[in-house]
């Protein structure tokens, strides 16, 4: 099965926390109407003996009554039906008779993975045993099918014939147990598909009394028989529930009763179980010795039982129910010994110690559980598969995709336990909502629901979520609770990332068509902004799904969002194919009611009014009273005094209640405590301040610290987690849960291990309202505290570096690497790594002691920061952490600027903004590299970083690493990250950004070229087959269409392959192309201003608009023309006129005119007189607005607002082009000298300016906004600039505008592109020197220690690139070759004794009419081999005269290679053949001398040789490269082994190397050098079958141009040579390293 039942685990965990008791009108009828619904678990409890058993989907049909008795009006509606029309239970048994013998199935699911079994004691009986008062209706193992933990466990019950009454029987326990192992072994299910046999599944028991005795003896006997083997194998825990293993006293008492009863007899089963009993003594004996792999929990009795006539005995005493075994859990339970198999409810607490034990074992002994999972989505169907060994699960990799780590439902849960039994049921009588639960197509699909803080809305949330995951149809409720004390559970990407989620993890077509967009382009959504997340996710994909039922989304705590306004506007932009109902909860505040009234205006909104929680309120008044006052005559007066003061508050009723809780020893205090507590919030935190104020000075001390934590912390802490915090100041805590209880007055909670506020609203009394109360904690100052602790317990670089090393051992020696749990040793470390800068940048900006303190944290720890944040896996943490200090910075300059005497420390501050910049380029260069290996952020990265890098400066001496990094002069880190070239003589004429990809327009037939983002490596290439005049993108798929003259074409872009061709009937020229809402359609405009509409599947038109007034004799051609996103509107560009922007209208009923842009100075102008205007260039639409902005010929840029017609003019930015990012918050303008800009949008503010001297062509944006691409002459460069990392934390202090955020702060920056471009390259064979050449014609050579230059060596036309260099094996002759294809070959003297420069003689220039391929000494240098594309040529060195010439006859391209022993002798090698030649003549080596076949055929594959690299003279391992030019992403690349001792053997293919290497470098020490697919430069040893290879060190990201690749070359002694930038990067000592 494929990893499905996690999809039902997820739909039906939620299903526990409520359900419907069934109303039974023949056996309730009075029933009092408040219990008609109620928290309990979707099992019913009250089942009848004649029911059938549990159902595969643990479903029953619903009641015509739900959801309440007393509202007959509901009882009929369509709510009362949802989701029951697709219950359909399947029972897997009937029961004949109410307590059956044998083994019986109560519970099971399809692909089980464990089986519990039941096993009752004396006098029991396989359902009695485990009922309540042994009723039937209060059977509970059903109930743990409820758990997710056991959803997919079988659940069975043992009967055997052990009761008191009735006739003697010879029966012992042996029999019994014998029945038992005979039972599991003849099970074989009930015929449903995946049923297993007993003994193929982990086995738990659980057994009451003598059940237990019966258990140990079947595993007795089964061991000693071999058809029992695979049962007891699997037998793995035996949870014992008052086992009387040493006999019970009242034994002998019982059989004596029995004895004398008329009805009775004695029983052997019962003498056996008397103290001393021969019989338990041998079982014990035989259990002790064989029971060691067995996990054994054992639980005592601890209330006497009542036996009759007002006689109470401990029927098993502690003594005989603990076994005392070495690895025995034991405990006890409150209850005697009925009791202890018997539980009221799935509230009762020995039912939840039982079931914990059962999830703790089960958790224990089954390792995964999601290794068969199913998607399931009705009652009868079930599809999946299972996953292989080693496969990632597919709830994780859904997790992993989507950038979630937490429990999704774990704050549901922690709402969802505080529900009291029928509260809530209010909200069931409104009639708006159960207009909106009912799905009626004429009702409103959102409510919203407002309340007054503390009103409890969040709980109303989570029972609204609990009913619809039960009532509804499977999967159909999402639910996201924004969280204050959260902050990334606040923002709305985390909000679309979990709903998707929810949804993958339901619906098995969404899943996959999520995990296939993740395979297809590699996004991931952790990091990405909300406007992707929506645009890929729901609009590109769930959307367009037909669904068979709606959906339900519950969203809690709007007013909590970090941009509540930004979450509407997207709710408003629905488009469905499936109905959505939204149900949202929040204050109302004047925004929200703003931006629901203006996006979301059908929205039905309803208020919970203290009336609607009054009965709620009472009845949670009245039981905690009653809990906290048993008995007490007072109680209605006490329960009114607080409801007279409640006023509809939960949180002010709960906070009362702790008073009264601590104050109740007498009446007195009682009455006293009900005086001091005021009414409202306000007023009772202020006394609750007061009274944490009044404590003892370590108490109050305490309170005030964990008041800050709670209240200043990111998130919530663990218990473990702030037990460390706090351990400077306070050392060891005996119990920190009870601390927090005693000392924080009832402001902090406890739950599930979290510290947190007890509610929103006091966190922000605690931090906003506290200046003249005892108890003040100041934001900057909690910050700057915690920030301090966090660094401190961080600094401890000795015992960190180790822990590092461990953790990065055991993640490497795991399957699943970056397991969280590697962190569970060191509580406290996650959070610091992650937070330490979040808080820094909160914290007080006056203190100079604190940014010294995170200087010398950064100088001392930053790498072993890096390496522990890359062991946790998410360098967005390292990203994030820049923002933060750049964030700080920009706080502090505000300060500073307002001080009256100057700051001495602006050296120190722009320290700290280098190491912002430094950690965002460590991540850029090096991130994927160092999340793959933490540790290599000390060995790998700092040589490759800038000399005047801080990290360089900091690091560099200290580094540990053998290996350096010089020939790169400049000494700061580039903005630039890649710079590619098409391919020969082929320029870029359009960019375009798409998802992780970038795709380039080539040359005149339309060639798109795909990049991948990430390696900035080639993908594919495919070609639309003319001239491309535009070119686009889908928002939501992987769709990109291209328009020619004669052809309208669409692609997928992750594979090349063209999905539709429209032919294009028109002449006029294609301006505007988009895509249909649905990717089924789209938009193409023309010159003449006519918009047609296409159904892409039948490549029909579907309608057209013509954007010209009717009768209107104007023939200008528009320029330019721009469709808006929503494709409601068209803007049109003229020469010399106005924008215009017109209403597209699909079948125009009535003339809608256009509307025109006429800037001020234009607007007396008149094109009736012939008048111009400003001529406008280009018109965009700014995302999500009305907005168009203009770029006009004079480079005015003028914002206009189309629907109110007013216009904002930008006359300073100078732009000739102009771009927008994705979500349109910024602008990048390019002006006439290259010089390029970033904006801010709408204020348009100087943000970023990169100076470089060349036009630029196109630009475009990266989907996230981080990087931006321009193509200037034959070069696309790709662009990284840390100033686009942008911080999406707002400034706390003096946020002026939602845009007021660090980048505001201009960044100038400068690329050097006077450095000609390196366009060959070549290592002398000493390894002493080596010369480039370059685009400019010129060849120099360099010496190899540094990168000096020495002298020029050549030089030829400067309009021709040197594209082939060769160097003779005795240093004498250099030769050199350019595209046009001249060869000029240089002898060489090196210095002398009489001379120290190396002396450069001409000796040949002479030119072929071809493309030049290779240039090739021989090996005595007598001659020169210049090799074209169709002819070879041999020159003589001595005469400069051609020897010889030969065509190659199959036109293939090969490389040229001496031969090892005989000088005579040249290779061809390509890949079908080698080929041997004589050097004198270029005539295949005749008969007489090679005594066999002039060719060897070799291989029937196409391709290309790449590159050779020769092994002492004895082996040749090739490169070879496919030639399919439509899709170089499906391009096969070979590793060959070739023995030159052995030609007439076939040359082995490495096929396990072929899939490490990414390109062959060299040859060093006898091994293969190459490059791996994520640039670790690595070391193969020679070896028939590849079995390891060894890495040694990685590449930064912005070396790794394509030319860098082909031209990267290693030196004899195995320096690297590496072209970048116009110089040689010199790697020296890396692979010796």
């Amino acid at each position: 099965m494929r990893d499905s039942s996690l999809f039902r685990k997820h739909r039906e965990k939620l299903s526990r926390h409520l359900s419907a008791e069934d109303t039974d009108k023949e056996e309730d009828n009075d029933q009092d109407d408040g219990e008609a619904l109620e928290l309990r678990p979707s099992i019913p409890r009250r089942q009848r003996a004649s029911d059938p058993a549990i159902s595969y989907h643990r479903t029953r049909a619903l009641d015509s009554s739900f959801p309440d008795t007393r509202n007959p009006s509901l009882a009929g509606s369509d709510f009362a039906k949802v989701g029951s029309q697709h219950v359909r239970p399947s029972p897997i048994t009937s029961l004949s008779g109410s307590d059956p013998l044998g083994l019986t199935p109560v519970y099971a699911f399809p692909n089980p993975i464990l089986d519990i079994i039941f096993v009752h004691g004396l006098g029991g009986t396989s359902r009695g045993t485990w009922s309540w008062e042994r009723d039937p209706s209060n059977f509970w193992p059903p109930w743990l099918a409820d758990d997710a933990d056991f959803s997919r466990a079988r659940i069975f019950t043992f009967g055997y014939n052990a009761n008191f009454n009735g006739q003697y029987t010879s029966n012992i326990i042996l029999d019994f147990a014998k029945e038992l192992l005979l039972s599991m072994k003849i099970y074989s299910g009930d015929g449903h598909q995946g049923d297993s046999l007993i003994g193929e599944l982990p086995i738990i028991f659980v057994a009451h009394s003598m059940g237990g005795l019966v258990v140990k003896k079947a595993y007795i006997l089964g061991k000693s028989n071999q058809q029992y083997e695979s049962i007891i194998a699997n037998i793995s825990a035996i949870v014992f529930l008052a086992t009387p293993h040493r006999g019970s006293a009242f034994a002998a008492t019982l059989n004596n009763i029995l004895k004398a009863s008329p009805t009775g007899s004695a029983k052997n089963y019962v003498a056996e179980l008397e103290k001393q009993s021969g019989s338990l003594q041998d079982i014990n004996e035989q259990f002790r010795n064989i029971c060691g792999s067995l996990e054994l929990v054992s639980f005592h009795e601890t209330i006497k039982t009542n036996i009759g006539a007002g006689i109470k005995k401990m029927i098993v005493d502690k003594d005989s129910a603990l076994l005392e075994y070495p690895g025995e859990i034991s405990s006890s339970l409150i209850a005697d010994h009925h009791g202890m198999a018997k539980f009221r409810n799935p509230q009762d607490t020995n039912y939840n110690i039982v079931k914990n034990v059962l999830r703790w074992l089960k958790r224990k002994l089954v390792k995964e559980d999601t290794k068969s999972l199913a998607f399931t989505f009705s009652q009868d169907r079930a599809i999946g598969k299972q996953n292989t060994p080693g496969e990632i699960p597919v709830e994780q990799r859904l997790m992993n995709i989507l950038g979630i780590s937490e429990d999704i439902e774990e704050d549901l849960d922690n709402f969802t336990e505080r529900l009291l039994q029928g509260s809530c049921q209010w909200l069931l009588q409104r009639q708006a909502f159960q207009d909106w639960v009912s799905d009626a197509p004429t009702t409103s699909g959102i409510l919203w629901l407002t309340g007054n803080p503390g009103a409890g809305k969040s709980i109303l949330a989570s029972y609204v979520i609990a009913l619809l995951k039960k009532r509804s149809f499977f999967g159909s409720c999402q639910f996201h609770f924004f969280l204050a004390g959260h902050q990334t559970k606040r923002t709305l990407a985390y909000l679309l990332r979990n709903v998707a989620l929810q949804v993958a993890l339901s619906h098995e077509i969404f899943c996959t068509r999520l995990l296939e967009l993740h395979e297809n382009t590699g996004i991931v959504f952790g990091q990405q902004k909300a406007t992707i997340i929506w645009e890929k996710i729901f609009e590109g994909i769930l959307f367009r799904l037909p669904f068979r039922d709606p959906l339900f989304w519950v969203f809690d705590g709007l007013d909590e969002a970090e941009t509540p306004t930004e979450l509407i506007k997207f709710l408003s932009k629905i488009k469905s194919a499936v109905r959505i109902n939204i149900l949202l909860f929040s204050r109302a505040n004047k925004d929200l009611i703003t931006g629901v009234r203006d996006f979301l205006p059908t929205t039905v909104h309803e208020v919970i009014s203290a009336e609607d929680n009054e009965d709620d309120i009472r009845e949670y008044v009245i039981s905690s009273i009653q809990r906290i006052l048993p008995g007490d005559q007072a109680q209605e007066e006490i329960v009114q005094d607080i409801l007279s003061k409640a006023s509809g508050s939960f949180l002010w009723v709960r906070l009362a209640l702790e008073r009264i809780r601590d104050n109740w020893y007498t009446k007195d205090d009682i009455r006293a405590a009900l005086t001091e507590i005021p009414g409202g919030m306000g007023p009772l935190y202020k006394r609750m301040i007061e009274l944490i104020a009044e404590q003892p000075s370590q108490p109050h001390k305490m309170a005030v610290s964990i008041l800050t934590w709670a209240a200043c912390a990111f998130r919530p802490l663990g218990v473990a987690e702030l037990e460390i915090a706090l351990k400077p100041e306070f050392h060891d805590f005996y119990s920190l849960e009870h601390t927090i209880e005693e000392v924080c007055g009832h402001f902090v909670v406890v739950k599930n291990s979290k510290v947190a506020l007890i509610h929103h609203t006091a966190a922000q009394f605690l931090l906003q309202n506290t200046s003249e109360l005892p108890v003040t904690i100041i934001p900057s100052v909690g910050h700057q505290h915690i920030a301090t602790v966090c660094i401190d317990f961080l600094s401890d670089s000795s015992k960190w570096r180790r822990a590092f090393s461990n953790m990065q051992t055991t993640q490497q020696s795991n399957t699943s690497s970056h397991n969280p749990t590697s962190f569970d040793e060191y509580p406290f470390l996650s959070y610091a790594l992650t937070f330490w800068a979040y808080h820094f940048s909160l914290a007080s900006v006056e203190s100079d002691d604190l940014l010294e303190t995170i200087l010398s944290f950064l100088e001392e720890t930053c790498l072993l920061w890096i390496n522990g944040v890359a062991l946790f896996g998410s360098l967005r943490v390292l990203t994030r952490s820049a923002q933060n200090l750049k964030t700080y910075l920009k706080r502090r300059t505000r300060s500073l600027a307002k001080r009256s005497t100057p700051s001495f420390t602006l050296t120190r501050d722009s320290e700290l903004r280098q190491w912002a910049n430094d950690i965002i380029r460590v991540v850029g260069r090096f991130g994927r590299n160092i999340v793959e290996n933490p540790a290599s952020i000390h060995k790998h990265v700092v040589p490759f970083c800038p000399k005047e890098s801080i990290i360089s400066r900091s690091f560099g001496s200290r580094s540990r690493t053998a290996f350096s990094v010089t020939g790169i002069t400049s000494k700061k880190w580039d903005d630039c990250l890649a710079r590619m070239t098409m391919g020969e003589d082929q320029t870029a004429s359009k960019v375009l950004c798409k998802d992780t990809f970038f795709v380039t327009l080539v040359g005149i037939d339309g060639s798109l070229v795909v990049w991948s983002s990430e390696t900035c490596e080639q993908v594919r290439r495919f070609t639309h087959g003319e001239y491309v005049t535009y070119m686009t993108s889908s928002r939501t798929s992987n769709l990109v269409a291209t328009a020619g003259f004669k052809t309208t074409r669409v692609w997928d872009i992750t594979t090349g392959e063209e999905l539709y061709r429209l032919p294009k009937a028109r002449h006029h020229h294609t301006r505007t192309l988009a895509f249909g809402p649905n990717d089924d359609e789209i938009l193409v405009g023309y010159d003449d201003c006519l918009i047609e509409c296409f159904d892409l599947a039948t490549a029909r038109e579907k309608w057209r608009f013509s954007a010209k007034e009717p009768g209107s004799q104007d023939h200008n051609c528009a320029r330019y023309m721009a469709i808006s996103p929503d494709l409601t509107q068209v803007a049109l560009v003229f020469r010399g006129r106005p924008v215009v922007v017109w209403s597209i209208q699909r079948s125009p009923s009535k003339f809608i005119p256009p509307k025109r842009c006429v800037l001020t100075e234009d607007s007396m102008r008149s094109a009736e007189k012939g008048d111009a205007w400003n001529a406008p260039e280009v018109a965009l639409w700014q995302p999500g607005t009305d907005h168009l902005i203009i770029m006009y010929e004079d480079t005015k840029v003028v914002e206009w607002n189309v629907r109110d017609d007013e216009q904002s003019p930008q006359a300073h930015m100078g732009a000739r082009g102009m771009v927008l990012s994705h979500d349109g918050t910024l602008l990048l303008t390019s002006d006439v000298n290259g010089t390029l800009s970033i904006w801010t949008v709408p204020e348009y503010r100087l943000t970023y300016r990169l100076k470089y001297e060349e036009l630029v062509t196109d630009m475009a944006f990266s989907p996230d906004g981080t990087r931006f691409y321009d193509i200037r002459g034959t070069f696309c460069n790709v662009w990284e600039p840390d100033a686009l990392i942008r911080s999406q934390d707002l400034d706390h202090d003096s946020a002026s505008s939602h845009h007021d955020t660090i980048n505001s702060e201009l960044v100038i920056s400068s690329d050097d592109n006077t450095r000609i471009p390196i366009t060959s390259l070549v290592c002398s064979p000493s390894g002493s020197v080596y010369c480039c050449g370059n685009e400019d014609g010129i060849v120099v050579m360099y010496e190899m220690s540094k990168g000096k230059k020495v002298r020029q060596i050549a030089k030829h036309a400067s309009s021709t690139s040197v594209i082939q260099l060769a160097w003779s094996a005795s240093e004498r002759f250099l030769a050199s070759g350019d595209d046009s294809g001249r060869i000029m070959v240089k002898r060489l003297e090196p210095p002398s004794s009489g001379k120290d420069e190396w002396a450069v003689f001409k000796l040949m220039d002479r030119r072929i009419d071809e493309a030049l391929d290779q240039l090739m000494f021989d090996a005595k240098d007598g001659s020169l081999l210049i090799a074209g594309r169709t002819t070879a040529y041999i020159i003589s060195l001595k005469t400069k005269a051609e020897v010889c010439r030969a065509r190659h006859p199959d036109q293939r391209e090969g490389l040229w290679i001496n031969h090892v022993t005989s000088p005579s002798l040249i290779f061809k090698i390509d890949s079908v053949k080698v080929c041997r030649y004589l050097w004198k003549t270029l005539l295949p080596q005749d008969d007489s001398i090679s005594g066999a076949a002039q060719a060897l055929q070799l291989d029937d594959s196409q391709g290309k040789v790449q590159r050779a690299v020769r092994i002492r003279d004895r082996w040749l391992v090739l490169e070879v490269l496919s030639t399919d030019a439509c899709n170089a992403s499906s391009q096969h690349r070979e590793i060959e082994l070739l023995d030159l001792h052995k030609l007439y053997d076939t040359r082995k293919k490495i096929h396990g190397l072929a899939k490490q290497v990414r390109c062959l470098i060299g040859c060093f020490q006898d091994q293969v050098v190459f490059l791996d697919h994520q640039f670790w430069l690595c070391t193969w040893a020679i070896e028939p079958v590849y079995s390891k290879h060894k890495r040694h060190f990685f590449l930064p990201k912005d070396w790794l141009s394509p030319t860098a690749l082909r031209l990267m070359t290693l030196s004899p002694q195995g320096t690297l040579l590496c072209p970048r930038n116009g110089e040689v990067a010199i790697v020296r000592s890396g692979l010796t390293y």
